[in-house]
């Protein structure tokens, strides 16, 4: 089995990511399969250390920057994360390096004869989902790789998840607010209640500041699980700006002995809302530090998160020039994330006009993303992207249009660029925003991605 073949037999899995197969009709299959199967693997996520990631926004971000921390502390690092831009491969990483195609048609060859026996000697599990095999895939390779610890990121909720089955010894929460709500529920304290599902039987889970009604269901779930939980904004400080990034804390019954404080930090990504993420980072490398005995050094915090990269997120493609506007993109995905993006876009730039380029997948609440830039947009354009989900650029477009945003539906990408181009002067900025999978088109026009997964037709 090569690269392009083992891509292929996953794909061909139920994805609901990619909006393909069924669902499976008992959600405690949920997580009875992905437990099957790492426990016919030999329980892979025993033999290192994890950290669980759930949230509405920032999981990626914060998984990361924390990911680069451990790195630079001298731990040996694993990283899984959802979904991607370019590549799959992007989904899996050891010490930074994504895995390599020969490991990943390894592991999935591995996985195969496995999946098939199931289907056999356990109908009632249905089929599995290529979410379930990649996360079996990832905690195997890890464990071959012989890593010291693990950063997973949740793919959806957090309960019900196939990266829940792993006993992670620090679970975090970033903010909550409302996506996927078909899924989740469409309250905050529904989607809270998924999202504290990853809290463990005596063990420490961190939130960033929340909502007091999502607040409320986590503080119930740590109280009902006796875990030890820390609150940004309550148990841990963060100020300063971007270049000055100051995080502190006083001492925490559960969580830390002693003051602490991290100052002269550099938080790498633009937005003032990663100020919590970062905050959140460096609070979980403490925890780690005080309840895991080791040692990450004050260097190593600043190094580790000044290091940090991670692409798509208020993400400058072309720089500004005598003959050209700024072109940015982010991948903004609901209505809380659009506000904040466009709040960044005012923070750190100077502009006059904003043209957009737009798509958006069709499970998404296009309103509500779309109308935080309605009084603020001069043109928009809307295309469809190679997604499976994506949302027709011409239903978008009189959706937009209802909103009283002036938009016209592209053929494609390029020719949205090229007609904003037209329209905008080196004053003025074109954001690229709607869905990943529209930043990641505009990523590989400008030359920017450095690995893409083959063709499977």
């Amino acid at each position: 089995m090569n690269y392009r073949e083992a891509l292929a037999f996953l794909l061909s899995l139920p994805d609901w990511e990619r909006g393909t197969g069924t669902r499976p009709t008992r959600e405690t299959l949920f997580l009875e399969r992905p437990t099957a199967l790492l426990r016919a693997l030999g329980n892979p996520q025993t033999h290192y250390h994890s950290v669980l990631i759930a949230g509405t926004k920032g999981k990626g971000s914060t998984a990361a920057m924390l990911e680069s921390i451990l790195r630079a502390a001298g731990f040996k690092t694993g990283l899984y994360t959802s979904p991607h831009l370019h590549t799959y491969r992007e989904r899996i990483r050891v010490n930074g390096e994504l895995i390599l195609e020969n490991e990943f048609a390894r592991g999935v060859g591995e996985l195969q004869p496995l999946l098939d026996d199931f289907v056999v000697t356990h109908p009632d599990f249905e089929s599995f989902t290529t979410f379930e095999a990649m996360t079996a895939l990832a905690l195997n390779f890890f464990a071959r790789t012989k890593i010291d610890v693990a950063i997973l990121e949740v793919g959806l909720g957090g309960r019900l998840d196939a990266t829940n089955v792993v006993d992670a010894d620090l679970s975090l929460i970033t903010p909550i607010s409302f996506d996927h709500t078909n899924v989740l529920g469409n309250t905050l304290h529904k989607i809270a209640f998924e999202k504290a599902g990853i809290v463990k039987e005596g063990k420490i889970v961190l939130s960033a500041p929340q909502h007091p009604d999502a607040l409320a269901v986590i503080e119930e779930a740590a109280q009902e699980k006796k875990a030890a939980l820390g609150v940004s904004e309550r148990d841990w400080l963060w100020l300063g700006g971007h270049n000055d990034f100051m995080v502190a804390a006083e001492p925490r019954a559960g969580l830390w002995n002693d003051y602490w404080h991290y100052s002269n930090l550099h938080v790498p990504f633009l937005g003032t809302y990663q100020f919590v993420n970062a905050g959140l980072a460096v609070a979980a490398a403490r925890v780690i530090q005080e309840c895991w005995g080791v040692t990450i050094a004050e260097t190593a915090v600043r190094a580790g998160l000044e290091s940090t990269q991670w692409f798509g997120r208020l993400e400058i493609l072309q720089q500004r020039d005598a003959a050209h506007p700024l072109v940015i993109a982010d991948g903004a995905h609901n209505g809380d994330s659009a506000e904040k993006l466009f709040a960044a876009l005012k923070f750190h730039f100077e502009f006059e006009k904003l043209f957009l380029i737009f798509a958006v997948l069709g499970d998404k609440e296009l309103e509500a993303i779309a109308k935080r830039f309605a009084r603020n947009t001069e043109l928009a354009w809307t295309v469809s992207t190679n997604h499976p989900r994506s949302r027709d650029a011409t239903d978008v477009a009189l959706r937009m249009n209802a909103l009283r945003i002036n938009a016209r539906a592209a053929t494609n990408f390029d020719q949205a660029l090229q007609s904003a181009r037209e329209h905008a002067s080196p004053r003025d900025v074109i954001l690229i925003t709607g869905s990943l999978s529209i930043v990641a088109q505009a990523r590989e026009h400008f030359g920017l991605a450095q690995n893409q997964d083959p063709p499977l037709e």
